[in-house]
């Protein structure tokens, strides 16, 4: 499953790092691609959306939507 996640407190590559962790702690092998000018996150990969969600408010990062 895809999914595309808008996170709006990221501003840097160790935020990316933090928030990739996070979601590849829910599914080691996530395919997460993220694009720090947009701010959006593409996650390949098992979880739900909102299992996601959850992981990434989790390591105190906002998420839109």
């Amino acid at each position: 499953m895809t999914v595309e996640i808008k996170v709006p407190s990221m501003v840097c590559q160790a935020c990316a790092n933090t928030v990739t962790k996070a979601i590849k702690s829910l599914d080691d092998e996530a395919d997460v691609q993220i694009n720090l000018d947009t701010k959006m996150v593409n996650i390949n990969g098992k979880p739900s959306e909102t299992d996601i969600k959850e992981a990434i408010a989790s390591v105190g990062h906002t998420v839109e939507g």
